[in-house]
């Protein structure tokens, strides 16, 4: 009785001092480590419900959330050695883009309809800013764009610089049809239109003079570009019916269709060419990195408990 009492209480022992001993990290990434339980943290904010899934299903998530993590610590490895940093302006500008007009608790909502956290949106989004600014660090100096590369895109591209006919306009609004035809009448006494739309238009772009820009056909209401597209410049139109009431119109231009000149499109073809090769850039250093950065991955860690 005695060596079985003591045999049970060196295996009390030994089974206590295997619980207390840490799991080996799950994943080793240069000198950066995951351990099993931030994993899985990670897995319920990417994924907050697998229990359904099958044990195979399950395993390849997560073989594929580990891919993702592998290139996050990538980073993070890279940000931590040029020493790049977020700011917390740079964090707030960001947010308050995303969040536009919406408030936090709107917001929240959002994300909660999407299945998301705000946990692993804002990681997420960390990380988005984060990658920006490193690849921005390491790759800004080979990126570069001259103007023979700008203007062979454009000779070779002509097509996309085409433009069909478009015009520029104003417009006001109005409720009634009696309320159109006394600004009209104060129009064709020689008031001005851009002054008269900021005082009477109940038109959100009054602000503005009721200004629409250029625009080609197509791009508003069948009914506008009946009555706009055949109105001489300078000329306000009669009344105009619509569901939002009862619109008035000048032309202040027209435009041919034709060939966008080189000048105009120039700075929008740098911007294009760049973006595309800093990305083909970050593609390849991030496979560099990939490639020259010592990775493990216990994958014992990932089998289901009962497999262990």
């Amino acid at each position: 009785m005695f060596l079985l009492a003591l045999l049970s209480c060196q295996q009390q022992e030994q089974q206590q001092h295997a619980q207390q001993q840490p799991l080996p990290p799950l994943l080793e990434v240069g000198q950066r480590q995951l351990t099993l339980q931030q994993f899985e943290r990670e897995l319920r904010n990417t994924y907050p419900d697998i229990s359904v899934l099958t044990n195979q299903e399950q395993l390849q998530l997560k073989q594929q959330l580990l891919k993702q993590l592998i290139d996050r610590e990538l980073i993070l490895g890279e940000a931590a050695r040029l020493n790049v940093q977020l700011t917390p302006d740079e964090l707030d500008a960001a947010l308050a883009e995303v969040r536009g007009s919406y408030s936090e608790e709107e917001f929240a909502r959002i994300l909660d309809q999407t299945g998301k956290t705000q946990e692993s949106w804002m990681a997420a989004l960390k990380l988005r800013l984060l990658t920006t600014k490193v690849s921005s660090a390491a790759l800004t100096p080979q990126v570069q764009v001259d103007d023979k590369e700008i203007e062979a895109y454009y000779k070779a591209q002509r097509d996309e610089f085409r433009r069909p006919a478009e015009i520029r306009a104003r417009q006001m609004l109005f409720k009634s049809r009696d309320e159109a035809n006394r600004i009209l009448q104060l129009l064709k006494q020689g008031g001005d239109f851009s002054s008269l739309a900021r005082q009477h238009s109940q038109s959100p772009d009054r602000e503005k003079g009721g200004s629409l820009g250029y625009f080609s056909a197509g791009q508003l209401p069948v009914e506008f570009d009946e009555v706009l597209f055949k109105l001489p410049v300078r000329q306000v139109s009669e009344p105009v019916e619509s569901p939002y009431g009862f619109h008035l119109f000048l032309v202040e231009r027209k435009r041919k269709a034709g060939l966008r000149p080189y000048a105009a499109v120039k700075d929008e073809i740098a911007t294009k060419l760049y973006q595309q090769k800093e990305e083909a850039a970050f593609h390849l250093w991030l496979k560099n990195l990939q490639e020259t950065t010592k990775t493990h991955i216990n994958f014992d860690l990932l089998q289901p408990k009962s497999k262990r």
